[in-house]
């Protein structure tokens, strides 16, 4: 025990600034070369039942602090964070959710900071399926001297939420138009659905044929 005690005490003052190198030498190492950034990303809500969708976000996207070693941070790109909500359990009506540091993935070696906004508003409605009678419209620079022939299919299916639908039995096209000139002319025309609320639509196009009159 006797030189233990010598040993540990010969030059013990050389042995101490060894030991503050050796620390100051680590938290050098441990720290030196870190940097801070911020990343947005787009949120992405899961669980949600398929008898529900989605009506309105307050934000798409939220910001992302993150700090971490240099040589990660400065490859990181937008996808390598990952921000989800867990809406298992919602059901219809307005959510405000908070967005804790646990609903964000980063690579290894990066740590969260902050994530703002902290919450998020979420309006839950429940969706339906319901058959629409199709209606085609066409450019009206065109109705003197074509007339609509026919259309395929006449009925769709639009999948949505119940509110922007159970009113509703019809679908517009969009505009028929194009570069016409011939006796019949045949076109696939899309739907107009900017004043409704849906998630899928099928089919999402119309074949239309209109002909001189």
């Amino acid at each position: 025990m006797e030189l233990i005690r010598k040993y540990i005490l010969r030059d013990w003052k050389l042995k101490a600034l060894s030991l503050v190198l050796a620390v100051t030498l680590w938290f050098a190492i441990s720290h030196v070369g870190e940097s801070k950034m911020s990343v947005s990303v787009r949120v992405l809500p899961q669980n949600l039942g398929k008898e529900f969708m989605i009506t309105s976000m307050d934000t798409d996207d939220v910001l992302v602090m993150i700090n971490g070693p240099v040589s990660i941070l400065k490859n990181l790109r937008p996808r390598d964070v990952r921000v989800s909500v867990d809406l298992a359990g919602a059901k219809g009506g307005r959510y405000t959710i908070a967005i804790r540091k646990t609903d964000i993935v980063v690579p290894k070696g990066v740590r969260v900071e902050a994530v703002k906004p902290e919450n998020l508003v979420v309006n839950v409605e429940r969706a339906i399926e319901k058959h629409l009678k199709v209606i085609v419209k066409l450019d009206p620079k065109w109705m003197h001297a074509y007339r609509v022939k026919s259309w395929y299919p006449r009925y769709v299916v639009a999948e949505g939420s119940r509110e922007s639908l159970e009113k509703r039995d019809t679908v517009d096209t969009i505009p028929v138009d194009g570069s016409f000139g011939a006796e019949e002319e045949e076109q696939d025309v899309t739907l107009d659905t900017k004043d409704m609320l849906v998630r899928k639509l099928r089919p999402e196009t119309v074949r239309v044929i209109v002909k001189k009159n």
